[in-house]
């Protein structure tokens, strides 16, 4: 595939709801997914049922963030850079939450497996992946506005989701004139089971699809491309 024109989309948190259905819109329109994800089954699950739907599948990337080392994250670059050659879009949306809670309440295991994987892991994916990617490549952070707006209760998730947009900006102001372009995109509800960990007496259909979401997910990412691409 090293050769191939279609663009290559690392997606973290991929057996999970919104990760699953951007796996899928993508590779309907096309594109080449690589599904990342600690769910090995869960990962089987989706490589067969996109497959069967469209007659391309993901590669797949079993991976646990929350204890991934740096030799993990350097053997995942290796192998992409091998099958691959390069990486056109990064999508960060693997998160760990366990339910709202006090701050000082939280077990410490916690903590440190939401950060892991939330926060840390975003950080060393673009640091061994930028080398894959090129100018017109996006990074794009999944964000939670809610959990930074209105903190109470939100813990190490709350902590994660302020640290990765100010991740994100960082990288957005070091990277202006070079790229790749990056993104923050808050997808809006939508039912997963993060959400019924916060709120588990939501009535169903009380949030939106997860179809829905991922629409708006891609849409906004074509749409900063095109805007970009005017102002450049």
């Amino acid at each position: 595939m090293t050769n191939s024109k279609k663009a290559n989309w690392l997606i973290t948190g991929a057996a999970g709801a919104l990760g699953s259905e951007l796996v899928r819109q993508l590779t309907e329109r096309g594109d080449d997914c690589i599904a990342l994800d600690r769910d090995v089954d869960s990962l089987n699950r989706l490589h067969d049922s996109v497959a069967d739907k469209s007659g391309r599948a993901p590669a797949l990337m079993p991976m646990d963030l929350a204890g991934a080392a740096p030799q993990d994250y350097e053997q995942l670059a290796g192998a992409i850079k091998d099958q691959f050659g390069r990486l056109d879009g990064l999508i960060h949306n693997a998160a760990a939450f366990y339910g709202l809670q006090p701050l000082v309440q939280q077990p410490p295991g916690e903590w440190l497996q939401i950060l892991q994987t939330s926060l840390t892991a975003p950080y060393m994916l673009v640091s061994v992946l930028m080398p894959l990617m090129n100018s017109s490549a996006r990074i794009v952070f999944i964000d939670d506005e809610q959990s930074v707006s209105r903190p109470a209760g939100w813990a190490a998730y709350g902590v994660a989701q302020a640290g990765r947009r100010q991740l994100a900006e960082i990288l957005r102001a070091e990277r202006v004139s070079t790229g790749p372009q990056v993104l923050s995109i808050d997808p809006g509800a939508f039912a997963s089971p993060l959400r019924s960990a916060a709120w588990a007496s939501e009535v169903p259909g009380g949030a939106g699809s997860v179809r829905e979401a991922a629409q708006r997910v891609l849409s906004t990412i074509r749409e900063q491309r095109e805007e970009g691409k005017v102002a450049g």
